[in-house]
Parts: C-alpha cells; structure tokens; sequence
C-alpha cells in the first residue's frame, strides 16, 4: 500500500521536477547573460538582472509546460492522482519543484 502511494506519488513529481529544472536553469542562463549585458554598458544592477532573467524563464516555462505535460503523459503510465489525497499530491508537487529547482543550479557550477 505504501509502495504504490509512493510510486504514485512520484509519477506526480516528475512534471514538476522538470518545470523546475528548466524554470531554475534558465533563470540562472538568462540572468547572467542580463547581467553580463548590463555590466558591458556600464551598469551594474544584479537583481535587476535577476528579475529579467526570472521573468524569461517563467515565459518559457509557460510556453513549454503543456509541451512537457504531453511529453510525460505518452511516456509514462496515467498517475492515478486522484487516488491520492489532497495532501498527498500536494506533497508530490511541492518536493518535485524543490528538487527540481535544486538540480537547475547546476550552472552555478560552471558560471
């Protein structure tokens, strides 16, 4: 019983471990490039950079989510979500986009 919850509830998290990778990479793509931009004229406003490169990433979040969706609903078997509880798929959403966002830092690694 508790090995299938869970197996469900990782079905959950998948769309949401992906939304947060892309949103977090990006944001940090994006707000360096900003960044780097702002700092060739002259100015120098990290959390301005910041904000625009959220802002893109959220766009693009946007635009690809429902191409995501599709994707992970051809490649893996239905969710049966609502044989969760309420609480339960909102546990698996919130730990999916942690987890995600945490793997989209890796191009701190590198910058």
């Amino acid at each position: 019983m508790i090995r299938k919850t869970l197996n469900r509830m990782l079905s959950v998290m998948v769309a949401f471990i992906i939304f947060g990778f892309i949103d977090n990479f990006l944001m940090i793509i994006f707000g360096d490039e900003i960044d780097s931009f702002f700092l060739g004229i002259g100015v120098s406003n990290t959390l301005l950079a910041a904000g625009l490169g959220n802002t893109l990433s959220d766009a693009v979040g946007i635009l690809t989510g429902r191409w995501v969706e599709k994707l992970i609903h051809m490649k893996l078997p239905p969710t049966l979500s609502n044989s969760l509880s309420k609480n339960q798929v909102i546990l698996a959403e919130t730990l999916g986009i942690i987890l995600g966002c945490l793997i989209g830092l890796i191009p701190l690694l590198f910058i």
